[in-house]
């Protein structure tokens, strides 16, 4: 009875069907568009491909095409490729022991097939036809004969098209075309032998040459790299490393510019990471991060890759070994530490002024030209020259009456905007203390504030405002800035440019990747245009990640990077000025990334210290 009654109950559980599965699969190796150009490429470079094109449309969701001159496939393999766990890298468990291909693991065309519509055509080097395979959703739909044509060459249309759940997850074209460009440098900068060339809506982003390590890297980025970095080689009994890392010119604000590869395969890995940081041994502050390419080279069999279906992570045999070999190796190449520090230049004042060359012709970013300068200050400085440092004009634009800075305090007191104790006295001096806090006195005790987060907040709802309403009055350069950037960070200033151009900011293109910046906001210090805009760029693709409101990522990029730094000296009518301000703010209490801008010290508190309790 028992044993009957069981065969009609219908079971839970089933066999998921090939074509589920690989969209499961999916879900784990195809992420985004830049997941398919990964997958891809790799297959490219292990194909012993020496040219590579890769051409996106709509930041790859309409259009990823990868295209090589490696050693193509069959009829019979082209088949087998986007079967899922077919694979000629590996035959045997021991095989996972020595990988040396980037590829092995038999999932990434399948699941690429699975999630869009796939065109293939391979020619195998010394056949005369090659053939031509199309895959709709992962369903099979033809395979035919296609004249000869070297290599391979697989186009990847709208991804996710059969999944719009994922779909609606993916970011921007801006954003996605970033992801690419990013995975690009990362094979590029390991295979400066192989040429790559990148196309975007049809616009050519970098088309690379067969070149040297060092030369690969300043094509990638700017000039500014190749005359900064520094050679790392070193050697064991078991492990090798190379490659380069930046001297301190090369400092950025974010993560993003460390490049660690094992056996030509780029992996992130924290705890390797840390032991290059810990190499630069004190060189560098919090929040200040180095650029690096660095490669380690270690015995396969050492390492294991097979520990994500990304293939981005491994595992090491060894780890502390290898820590303290990367970590000596790069104390090693920072010894002479007069290659690390930054050039003096870079923050001499007279080098604020040197006249880059005007440019010629309009841009597409900005069309307005130069126009003579029309404050007093600019007069000055054409007719007679370059100013003493000291009267570079200072950061604070909007002078008020200094005599009533505590009568506005006092009218926030009554609206109830901060407590009583906090109330100033005009004839109570203000001080500064290590360059970094202004102090002053007040009715519980004393007021410490942190004069940069008290500038960021001012700056912050200055720029928000600007924004929303009118836009910032700028003030015309003497000479335009001409700033090189990466093709990801120029891609990101597109982005913004309209709300730093309602701030105040005037840019243009002057060349590729290049920009001239021909004003900035008024009150804005001179001479540093250049760091500003591209430590706000830093700032913007790190804190953006958390902050949906554009406006406002970009108005706590620049308040950050535009008030005034810890170690300025001020005068008391410049604390005033920002106390002042400060307290005209909506939240005089807080940054735009949260820190405390204002700390009370008690008498109670002091009394305590003092054991006067």
């Amino acid at each position: 009875m028992c044993s009957a009654g069981h065969k009609n109950i219908m079971s839970k559980i089933r066999i998921l069907s090939e074509r589920l599965t690989n969209k499961i699969a999916a879900g784990e190796v195809v992420q985004r568009p830049a997941s398919i150009v990964k997958e891809l490429v790799e297959n490219s470079i292990d194909a012993d491909s020496t040219e590579i094109t890769v051409v996106i449309k709509n930041g790859g969701k309409s259009l990823c095409y990868v295209i090589d001159n490696g050693e193509g496939m069959s009829k019979d393999d082209l088949l087998l490729a986007f079967e899922r766990y077919a694979t000629s890298k590996i035959s045997t468990v021991n095989d996972l022991l020595d990988i040396r291909t980037l590829g092995f693991r038999g999932e990434a065309l399948a699941s690429v097939s699975a999630v869009s519509i796939v065109d293939a055509i391979s020619t195998l080097q010394g056949a005369d036809t090659g053939y031509e395979l199309r895959i709709d959703g992962g369903k099979f739909c033809d395979i035919k004969p296609h004249s000869p044509k070297p290599g391979t060459s697989i186009s990847v249309r709208n991804l996710f098209y059969n999944v719009p759940a994922r779909r609606k997850f993916l970011k921007s074209k801006e954003v996605e075309f970033r992801n690419i460009v990013e995975i690009m440098r990362k094979f590029a900068m390991i295979h400066p032998c192989i040429r790559f060339t990148l196309i975007h809506d049809e616009k050519e982003i970098f088309r690379l040459r067969t070149e040297k390590a060092k030369e690969r890297i300043e094509h990638l980025f700017s000039s500014e790299y190749g005359k900064n970095l520094l050679p790392i080689e070193s050697k064991s009994d078991m492990l090798s490393v190379s490659g380069f890392i930046g001297n301190l010119n090369l400092i950025r604000a974010r993560r993003g510019e460390q490049y660690f590869y094992v056996n030509n395969r780029f992996v992130t890995d924290r705890y390797m990471n840390h032991a290059i940081i810990s190499g630069y041994s004190g060189l560098l502050s919090r929040g200040e991060f180095p650029f690096y390419c660095i490669h380690l080279i270690i015995p396969p069999e050492m390492v294991d890759v097979n520990v994500h279906p990304t293939k981005m992570e491994v595992k090491f045999q060894n780890e502390s070994m290898v820590y303290q070999f990367l970590k000596s190796s790069v104390e090693e190449s920072l010894k002479e530490v007069t290659r690390v520090i930054p050039d003096l230049e870079k923050f001499s004042p007279s080098s604020y002024y040197s006249p880059p060359p005007i440019p010629g012709k309009k841009g597409r970013i900005d069309t307005k030209r130069a126009t003579a300068p029309t404050t007093d200050f600019e007069k000055s400085v054409r007719k007679e020259g370059v100013p003493p440092h000291s009267e570079i004009p200072m950061h604070f634009s909007r002078k008020v009456d200094q005599r009533k800075w505590s009568e506005r305090a006092e009218r926030f007191l009554e609206q109830g905007k901060f407590p009583s104790d906090y109330t100033f006295q005009v004839d109570v001096p203000l001080y500064q203390f290590h360059n970094k806090y202004i102090i002053s006195q007040v009715k519980s005790g004393l007021v410490i504030i942190d004069q940069h987060v008290a500038h960021e907040r001012i700056l912050y709802e200055e720029a928000m405002e600007s924004m929303e309403k009118e836009e910032w009055k700028a003030q015309q350069l003497l000479f335009p800035q001409i700033v090189e950037l990466s093709v990801t960070d120029f891609s990101t200033l597109l982005e913004i440019l309209p709300f730093l151009e309602k701030m105040g900011f005037r840019i243009k293109e002057f060349g590729k990747n290049t920009i001239a910046i021909e004003a900035v906001p008024a009150g804005m210090k001179w001479g540093n245009e250049g760091t500003i805009i591209k430590e706000i760029l830093d700032n913007y693709q790190d804190f953006g990640t958390k902050e949906t409101n554009v406006q406002s990522k970009v108005a706590a990029s620049f308040s950050c990077k535009a008030a005034i730094k810890s170690g300025d000296s001020l005068t008391e009518e410049e604390m005033r000025n920002l106390v002042d301000r400060l307290f005209a703010t909506k939240n005089p209490y807080f940054c735009p990334h949260g820190r405390p801008i204002i700390i009370n010290l008690t008498m109670k508190e002091l009394d305590k210290r003092f054991e006067r309790a």
